[in-house]
């Protein structure tokens, strides 16, 4: 029997951030809008309880309950991809079956994060796990912030693990794309791309969409980039992918979640409390960030773009 991948999964979706209270509870009015704002400019899917959810800082309840919100905010006018990574296989399955529950079309799973695991075991932990899930599931490359699968590993699991359908690579690793690519001669697989600096790069390689935290802050950076890739215009991808790269030049002068809620913050957003309290260095490169993405929403809204970096 083949994949089944479903075909609602492609396009653009954005990797929400989770607005934190003090006591580091989730602000629920506040994650309301944050799914009305992506709605709002056009967005039509949405991926929740990723590392721009700051998922290990979220307890399996308040995940749960994020996915039943979202879910019911939605109503179905975009698609859920829900991220279920944790560091207990029962967690695990507890946060896929509510995600099937609340209507998503797919899994995001990462690796565990915290015990040094051997390769091989870790292997053997998401193929035998995954094969249990109730949904599709898409392998989550983030080796910079979970334990290492390597690119080998996750393409040999989606060749043989029936219910591992695709991978979502975050890696930054741009190597990556030639052995992604290969591998889709032999397996079909839904492949998408975290690093929104490779965009162009991982079309040419097939990739079938995006989940990006700075889609959930910045759509208008996005939406465009891929639609132009999508009708096979990619000259103008090309040149829509500049003020993309220089809104990412800022970006990355910032933990990446704590980048997409600030910038939600200059637009209007209520984004709650990050997760830990700002030095002095980090406290001057958040101000500068605001400061300048201040200036280009300004200029967005006077009819200029963003400009291009030199």
């Amino acid at each position: 029997m083949g994949k089944y991948i479903p075909r609602e999964l492609v396009g653009v979706f954005a990797a929400l951030p989770t607005p934190f209270g003090r006591e580091g509870n989730p602000l629920m009015e506040a994650q309301d809008a944050l799914v009305d704002f992506a709605l709002d400019h056009g967005l039509e899917g949405l991926c929740l309880g990723g590392a721009t959810g700051e998922y290990a800082a979220c307890s399996v309840e308040h995940r749960l309950e994020i996915f039943q919100r979202v879910a019911r905010r939605v109503k179905g006018r975009a698609r859920l991809i829900c991220a279920i990574g944790a560091e207990h296989a029962g967690q695990v399955k507890q946060l896929a079956r509510a995600a099937a529950d609340c209507g998503a079309i797919a899994l995001l799973f990462p690796p565990p994060a915290f015990q040094p695991y051997a390769q091989d075991d870790l292997v053997d932990f998401m193929g035998q796990v995954s094969a249990d899930l109730p949904l599709p599931v898409l392998l989550y490359n983030l080796p910079q912030c979970t334990r290492d699968l390597g690119m080998a590993n996750i393409l040999r699991l989606i060749a043989t693990v029936p219910n591992i359908i695709g991978l979502k690579d975050s890696s930054g690793r741009e190597a990556n794309l030639a052995a992604i690519s290969e591998a889709q001669t032999q397996t079909p697989m839904a492949f998408f791309m975290g690093s929104d600096d490779l965009l162009l790069e991982a079309f040419a390689h097939g990739a079938v969409g995006v989940i990006s935290g700075i889609a959930g802050a910045c759509p208008e950076l996005i939406l465009p980039v891929y639609e132009a890739l999508r009708t096979g215009k990619i000259e103008q991808a090309r040149a829509m992918q500049s003020p993309l790269d220089e809104f990412i030049l800022h970006f990355r002068e910032l933990p990446p979640p704590w980048a997409t809620k600030l910038a939600l913050r200059v637009r209007g957003l209520e984004i709650g409390s990050l997760a830990w309290p700002m030095g002095s260095h980090l406290r001057q490169r958040a101000q500068e960030f605001q400061d300048w993405f201040a200036g280009q929403i300004a200029s967005q809204e006077a009819g200029v773009p963003i400009p291009a970096r030199v």
